[in-house]
């Protein structure tokens, strides 16, 4: 899509938003946006389209106990128990109540109610308190909601939850594992890893096979990740996490050969983003069966 054409295109997504156009409206154009074309949700094949129609269709605000950061430690400790979990200390409705002075020297801060809502504090010395408490305010009077559409965000209570630094993070150790489960069953893993600034990503299917584009693409890299010795372990715990849904991203990292739980994640890129790997957008879309479609 041209430079006109996408001016143009969110030029129309902001009139839309003004003048209270449905989740549906707002994300078919938001599509449009992203992809240049418009998505079929009477008859989808795609991954995308799929995920979108989920999105607007299926899911409902019930569902936000499992993205909300903190209730989903409950649903994460029942279905496979608390070990998996990172440490937190304490889980907070406004600012004012969280205790700086009582927390250690290294934490991270996070909104529970939302993607992006965090600050890592690595010396707790360095930070400044009242920047860092208004910038938990911005967090706290947002509703997630409103930036993808996602219904089942819109009922999450907002509170910051304070966790366990992970110190992987200092020495660029720490890899993403992200397990794309269909109907309860992992079928592919993407793999991202943080190094300074430069970021590696790539898909690899369950025998640990890469999976590249069809031609280069910047944002795909020839990284050669190394198959975790607890692979098996997290591809049990993702199955475990991901059973009785259509479809479930389950996130998780490896930390001195443990298995411990990241998020899950019900649409990727809002359902908005076709992938960047052409050939999964029919193949994910056809390991997902819609109900009654």
């Amino acid at each position: 899509m041209n430079f006109f054409k996408r001016k143009y295109y969110k030029s129309y997504i902001g009139l839309l938003k003004f003048f209270g156009a449905s989740d549906k409206q707002i994300s078919i154009y938001h599509y449009l946006l992203k992809n240049g074309i418009k998505p079929d949700l009477k008859n989808p094949k795609e991954f995308m389209e799929k995920i979108l129609w989920l999105k607007l269709y299926y899911y409902k605000e019930s569902y936000g106990k499992f993205v909300d950061k903190y209730e989903v430690r409950s649903y994460v400790e029942n279905k496979i128990g608390k070990e998996y979990l990172n440490e937190f200390f304490g889980v907070y409705d406004s600012v004012d109540s969280i205790d700086f002075n009582g927390l250690p020297n290294q934490f991270v801060l996070k909104g529970t109610h939302g993607s992006g809502y965090n600050i890592i504090v690595k010396n707790k010395n360095e930070l400044n308190i009242n920047k860092t408490k208004r910038r938990l305010s911005q967090f706290l009077n947002s509703n997630y909601y409103y930036k993808f559409r996602e219904i089942i965000y819109k009922d999450v209570k907002p509170r910051i939850l304070v966790e366990k630094y992970i110190s992987e993070i200092d020495n660029d150790s720490l890899i993403d594992y992200k397990f794309h489960c269909f109907h309860g069953k992992p079928k592919y893993v993407f793999v991202q890893k943080n190094k300074s600034k430069d970021l590696r990503k790539c898909f690899y299917d369950l025998d640990w096979n890469q999976v590249l584009p069809e031609q280069y693409i910047s944002s795909f890299y020839k990284a050669n990740f190394k198959k975790p010795e607890n692979f098996d372990v997290m591809l049990r715990v993702a199955e475990k996490l991901s059973e009785g849904f259509i479809f479930l991203r389950v996130d998780l990292y490896s930390i001195g050969n443990k298995v411990v739980f990241g998020e899950l994640t019900f649409f990727s890129n809002g359902g908005l983003v076709r992938s960047s790997v052409e050939r999964f957008n029919k193949e994910f879309g056809d390991l997902i069966h819609l109900p009654n479609n």
